[in-house]
């Protein structure tokens, strides 16, 4: 868990400095871990829908550590952005590693969602 020494603790899901159109961006930040140790950059952003509702805070960020190695899905739950504009995840790289790969086309199945709650111990 992060010991709060960082810069700053703005919370990347309500952190305006890079909106468009009122949304917060994720993509093309680096990802840091709780040790502050790189991790990757953020790819792609996956929103839980609730029925008949649009997502409007994102689930899960899909976080590529870079060349010939593979993304993994990390949750944007706990994460925050620095001065300088990485996101902090409150996860060990190594244990972000052991997760569930992201798949090419980053649609998580019902069985993938449940296997990273468990594995990230959400709720």
């Amino acid at each position: 868990m992060s010991d709060g020494s960082f810069p700053s603790d703005q919370d990347p899901r309500t952190d305006n400095s890079a909106d468009i159109e009122g949304v917060p961006t994720f993509s093309g930040h680096d990802v840091l871990d709780d040790q502050n140790q790189y991790v990757g950059k953020v790819t792609d952003v996956i929103y839980e829908e609730a029925a008949g509702q649009v997502a409007s805070e994102p689930a899960w960020l899909v976080v590529d550590p870079g060349v010939l190695r593979t993304a993994h899905y990390v949750p944007a739950a706990g994460a925050y952005r620095t001065a300088e504009g990485a996101i902090v995840v409150p996860w060990d790289k190594e244990w972000i590693k052991s997760a569930t790969k992201a798949t090419r086309d980053h649609i998580l199945t019902e069985d993938q969602r449940d296997e990273l709650r468990t594995h990230y111990a959400l709720a």
